[in-house]
């Protein structure tokens, strides 16, 4: 081992160490390139140099976290899915239920970001029972959204975003749903402050989502601890596992499917998909858009 490959451990053991997170088994290209760019960003020449910047600056360790988990998302990102949601799973789940007596309804966003798509499904969940005159209230509904990075979860649960978070957002949902705010920003170049125009999301959309720290691959626990108990009826994960190696893929896919109630759905990104050993675990719901339902 060289010392470049030697302090390279050093910084993923040293990730470990602190927050319990295994970057060790994550695609190492990925990896790398996230480095190169807090490398570039704090003028290190290699990662000796950088660990040094890491063991000095407080402030670098979260910028490199959020480089190392950095997720791209807006509202309503792939409307068709979200289609599929309002018109067929939220039925099928809630109908079943109804059969069987039970007003519980508990979904889970995995590597949620600053909350973007566990909102957007909050809003579709109630964009449906309105339509189909079901009173909220009547529901003990519990959503859970999940990410490794502290500070994007800190953003979620305060629910701002600026217009392109909201692009794809239709305006009668826009309405009902956000409020126009305008906000503070540091110009970094003239130093100065300037107004941002953005969006909240309505207090009453936040206050039915619950934001922790979970890590995916936990050999802890399978799923977010204010759960307190599995059981969920839908799972979010997409985009998530396509930076894991096969390893950690299989650790993840073991904790999802055990989290996940019989009859429940399984959303993965549309680069993802069931491995060979779950497949007689799962029935393909819709191919096109990674849905799974679970046996």
């Amino acid at each position: 081992m060289n010392n470049q490959e030697k302090y390279f451990e050093i910084i993923l053991e040293t990730i470990y160490r602190r927050n319990n997170i295994d970057f060790s088994q994550y695609r190492r290209g990925t990896i790398e390139r996230r480095l190169a760019r807090r490398l570039i960003a704090t003028g290190s020449r290699d990662y000796r140099e950088y660990l040094k910047v890491l063991e000095e600056d407080p402030q670098e360790y979260g910028r490199l976290i959020k480089d190392l988990t950095i997720k791209v998302s807006h509202f309503f990102r792939d409307q068709s899915l979200f289609q599929i949601l309002l018109d067929e799973l939220f039925p099928d789940l809630l109908n079943a239920k109804e059969e069987r007596g039970d007003n519980t309804l508990r979904i889970w966003s995995a590597g949620c970001a600053q909350g973007e798509e566990t909102y957007s499904i909050t809003i579709v969940l109630v964009e449906y029972l309105k339509q189909h005159y079901k009173d909220i209230d009547h529901y003990h509904i519990s959503i859970f959204g999940t990410d490794v990075d502290e500070d994007a979860l800190d953003m979620a649960r305060f629910g701002v975003y600026d217009v392109n978070a909201i692009k794809e957002v239709e305006d009668d949902i826009l309405k009902k749903y956000f409020i126009p705010i305008t906000t503070k920003k540091i110009d970094p170049v003239g130093n100065v402050t300037i107004d941002t125009s953005g969006y909240q999301v309505i207090d009453s959309i936040r206050n039915l989502v619950v934001f922790s720290t979970h890590n995916l691959t936990s050999r802890v626990a399978m799923s977010p601890s204010p759960g307190i108990i599995s059981n969920y009826d839908l799972i979010f994960c997409r985009n998530v596992l396509i930076y894991f190696s096969h390893p950690l893929q299989e650790k993840a896919f073991f904790n999802l499917s055990h989290s996940l109630n019989s009859g429940g759905f399984l959303v993965l990104g549309k680069s993802e998909s069931i491995p060979k050993e779950l497949e007689n675990v799962f029935i393909p719901y819709s191919p096109q858009f990674r849905i799974y339902k679970k046996k």
